[in-house]
């Protein structure tokens, strides 16, 4: 494993440095499907990466958002390889999404990574909560993969539905106007092409692309101070606002 917070690491396909000899999707004209040239486009203007030359890892944890952030990018023609965290906090249900994901790779014939964390003993060892063990060992790997297979960037599903979740907590937690800045675009090697996209633009395009994903139910646990902002706070200020997310 690549530390001690880890079971074991798998590693599935051909190695990301031989993504170059890999089959690439075609790309695809944008007007048939307008969200692949609103994700393009958002890559280039915010410079995220070359999608002609760069190999990106992405962060694919089996839900809706990154589901459609690997298939966008692959149609795109983006050299990609799958990363999945399996923080042992579901039982049987992080294993199907560990298995779910690693069927997705292959289907799409992509190298495939995937960890398995200790995190609540990690949490523990470290005297902070179960989530942010799993955002620090999360980005930690995701990092290491990076160096150690030369890709060069890592990406991830973040869309406007959680820069606007990211903001609201923010200031809630008394950071003040630093607060508003949100979720960043880009930060060193770790870039977020999906932030220019709301959430139900995402869902559309599932849809349409007849997409299967995974659901996380303790995504609607109000233990987690996310979900209650989510769940309960949101919606109210979007009656107030319909362009809240935007």
């Amino acid at each position: 494993s690549l530390h001690c917070s880890a079971r074991r690491a798998v590693v599935v396909g051909l190695l990301p440095q031989c993504l170059a000899g890999t089959p690439r999707a075609r790309a695809v004209r944008p007007f048939f499907f307008p969200m692949l040239d609103t994700v393009r486009r958002f890559i280039e203007e915010h410079a995220l990466f070359s999608i002609a030359d760069d190999p990106i890892l992405v962060a694919v944890s089996g839900g809706l958002d990154s589901v459609v952030l690997l298939d966008i990018l692959h149609r795109l023609g983006v050299q990609t390889a799958v990363a999945h965290c399996h923080f042992g906090l579901r039982g049987e249900d992080t294993d199907a999404d560990e298995q779910f994901v690693r069927k997705l790779a292959k289907q799409y014939d992509l190298p495939y990574f995937a960890e398995f964390f200790q995190t609540k003993a990690y949490a523990e060892q470290e005297g902070i909560s179960t989530q942010m063990a799993a955002r620090f060992l999360r980005y930690r790997w995701f990092e290491q993969v990076r160096q150690t297979q030369e890709l060069a960037y890592v990406a991830t599903a973040h869309h406007q539905r959680d820069e606007a979740e990211t903001m609201i907590l923010n200031l809630t937690h008394g950071t003040g106007l630093a607060g508003l800045h949100g979720i960043q675009v880009k930060n060193g090697h770790l870039v977020r092409p999906l932030l220019g996209v709301g959430r139900d633009a995402l869902h559309e395009y599932l849809v349409e692309r007849g997409l299967r994903w995974r659901e996380d139910d303790s995504n609607d646990s109000p233990v987690y101070q996310r979900n209650l902002l989510r769940h309960e706070v949101l919606p109210v200020l979007r009656e107030i606002n319909p362009n809240l997310d935007q």
